[in-house]
């Protein structure tokens, strides 16, 4: 497969990403639905990239990574927000009426703050976005893989995304085996990043060569999906503030924490072989 094909799909990403960030910045108070589409298409965006730099000899990558590390920053700018977003949500559904006034009332507080943080976190990024589209981040980005003559250490993309889903698959692996064995806040949350890398993964090669590659299975989006659940839990909790973690409704949260940490390890118990071979067949086998 030629790195056109791939140079292809960057240029789709790369609408979708422009997209997104125009959207953010036209809205005074982007939705959390806007901001979740810019992040999402930027961590796929930067999935392209780590694939299309293999691709390239040793000078043109190391042009490519200050690029990279703009996307990033905008990437990590808006995962704050979301998380902000996260947390305002799950805090709508704790109220119960036989809470003491003076936890209500901390509640309240704790919401304000966390409403107050999310309007300066968009301001902020809306900042950043307009400053990074007045200095062309995007244009500068798709001037790499369009330029007339790419110097390219590798030309064949299938075998890049096979070594890349293969160590993206170790990874995994290890996480996987490390978090049934001490089911930490750190271990789930690695283990969440590398189930989310692998899909990325699969996802660019569907993209790619769709005959050849399957779907990604059922039972690890399920597990994405608990993986992450349990993510937003754990940033709230961490969030909350000296005094303001001893209240009924933060025991609530913690509760609600516990159902599902609990429900992710009988998946993982379950399902001992985080990765099925299946995935691996598919896009380690050669053809046309």
């Amino acid at each position: 497969m030629p790195p056109q094909a791939l140079v292809r799909e960057l240029d789709r990403t790369l609408e979708q990403v422009v997209a997104a960030t125009d959207a953010v910045i036209r809205l005074p108070h982007p939705t959390p639905g806007s901001l979740h589409r810019l992040h999402r298409e930027l961590r796929r965006l930067r999935s392209g990239l780590t694939v299309w730099e293999r691709l390239l000899d040793p000078a043109a990558r190391e042009r490519l990574r200050p690029l990279d590390r703009r996307l990033k920053r905008l990437a990590r700018l808006v995962g704050r927000i979301r998380d902000r977003d996260i947390a305002i949500q799950l805090l709508a559904h704790v109220d119960q009426p036989e809470w003491a006034p003076e936890e209500v009332a901390r509640l309240a507080e704790f919401r304000t703050r966390l409403r107050d943080d999310a309007r300066t976190g968009r301001e902020l990024l809306r900042a950043f976005l307009r400053a990074e589209r007045a200095a062309q981040l995007f244009e500068a980005i798709a001037a790499r893989w369009r330029a007339p003559r790419v110097r390219y250490r590798v030309r064949d993309v299938r075998d890049v995304l096979r070594r890349v889903h293969e160590r993206d698959e170790d990874r995994l692996r290890s996480a996987h085996r490390d978090a049934r064995k001490k089911p930490s806040s750190a271990r789930m949350h690695r283990l969440r990043l590398r189930v989310r890398s692998l899909r990325h993964d699969t996802e660019l090669a569907r993209a790619l060569d769709p005959l050849r590659t399957p779907p990604v299975p059922a039972a690890r989006r399920r597990l994405q999906a608990e993986l992450g659940r349990l993510h937003d839990l754990d940033v709230v909790l961490d969030s909350l503030a000296e005094g303001v973690g001893e209240t009924a409704w933060a025991d609530t949260l913690r509760a609600r924490r516990k159902e599902v940490r609990a429900a992710v390890r009988a998946m993982l118990e379950a399902r001992p072989r985080a990765v099925p071979d299946a995935g691996r067949r598919a896009l380690t086998s050669r053809g046309p």
